[in-house]
């Protein structure tokens, strides 16, 4: 199975596409409405993300920051048939942690949504998208097969 080959450490690679934050509308007697999803409006193409979620207010203890879904509609969504957006995968964020979040690359683009945490009384979510170089190791090997096939080819035509 190939491995993708990534430039993860240079910082031209990454580019942030999303930074809010979030408290919920009323807080009473310590009771609260829960800070509702967030839903990324906008596609992403790249399947290599770096996420990161903080909240002030969270006890150090606490550890869950939420769950980062991927969605895509399936077909085309046309009238006649309309398919459904479906939740591709699901990843759990760590609080005020950041992460490097690999989805499958099952479509050419997708949706995001975050479901935070029902406790937390504020949240910030940043998200990177990678835009770097990506290469994989099964190329690599073919241009290999294909530099030792034209050295042989020379061989056998040069008298």
């Amino acid at each position: 199975m190939s491995q993708p080959v990534l430039n993860l450490q240079s910082q031209g690679s990454w580019v942030q596409v999303y930074n809010e934050t979030r408290a919920p509308d009323v807080v009473v007697d310590n009771s609260f409405t829960p800070i509702p999803a967030f839903e990324l409006g906008f596609l992403f193409e790249s399947h290599i993300l770096a996420v990161r979620c903080l909240s002030d207010s969270a006890k150090p203890k606490w550890r869950f920051a939420g769950i980062l879904n991927q969605k895509f509609q399936l077909g085309t969504g046309g009238a006649a048939s309309p398919l459904p957006i479906v939740n591709a995968s699901s990843r759990t964020v760590r609080l005020n942690r950041s992460a490097l979040v690999q989805f499958q690359h099952l479509t050419s683009n997708y949706q995001l949504v975050f479901e935070p945490a029902h406790w937390l009384k504020d949240i910030q979510l940043t998200v990177w998208e990678y835009r770097g170089p990506v290469s994989d190791t099964t190329e690599e090997k073919i241009d290999l097969v294909l530099d030792a096939t034209d050295r042989i080819e020379e061989l056998l035509v040069s008298p």
